[in-house]
């Protein structure tokens, strides 16, 4: 039994966590983070790297939410393909009942997995797309300030396997950005777990 893997940057340490106990896992590849901003591009990239390596496995993994890509994959792989039932990366850590419930709870939350949390401000403005306006004399911690008005909380998700304080702290600096209220709450790896079980159940 041979599965590979393909995930994306920011769920990377969950991934390496989780199949250090799964030998059958024969590949693994990462996968630039921030693609999801560009269901199209992800589509194709994927779709790419999982016409290279289904010849060389019983089964691939993703290590992504839905991200409006997973979906659309093509069914003619040769291999099956799992991924977790989750719409992106913070419902896969969350569960997406769970995920659903905190957006209940205070819509105007601002999700911090430990992942995204490392990249600080980087992966904000990537995540509003406004990464590129300093290049025409913009400020966009000011743009992302005026499009993020009206949220009141950054949740950081604690998947088990954080950096401690060194990742509080990163996430204190992005709240404090935004005069965001920040609160922790304990993350799962249940769905990427079951996941992998999907994937090891599948028959040579």
């Amino acid at each position: 039994m041979s599965i590979g893997v393909i995930c994306c940057r920011v769920l990377e340490r969950e991934i390496r966590a989780i199949i250090a106990d799964i030998p059958e896992v024969t590949h693994l590849e990462v996968m630039d983070w921030g693609l999801h901003v560009q269901p199209e591009r992800l589509y194709s990239r994927l779709s790419e790297r999982i016409g290279e390596l289904q010849d060389h496995v019983d089964a691939i993994v993703l290590g992504y939410g839905r991200c409006q890509t997973m979906d659309k994959l093509s069914g003619n792989f040769s291999v099956p393909i799992f991924y977790p039932p989750a719409e992106d990366c913070i419902g896969v850590l969350l569960g997406q009942e769970r995920y659903e419930k905190e957006l209940g709870r205070e819509p105007g939350t601002w999700f911090l997995t430990p992942g995204w949390t490392e990249l600080g401000m980087a992966f904000v403005f990537h995540e509003l797309q406004v990464q590129h306006m300093a290049e025409k004399g913009i400020d966009p911690l000011r743009v992302a300030r005026r499009m993020l008005d009206g949220f009141t909380r950054a949740l950081l998700i604690d998947s088990g396997l954080n950096d401690g304080l060194a990742l509080d702290q990163k996430a204190e600096a992005i709240a404090a950005e935004f005069d965001w209220r920040l609160e922790k709450t304990e993350g799962t790896l249940a769905s990427l777990r079951k996941t992998f079980q999907q994937a090891l159940s599948v028959k040579q």
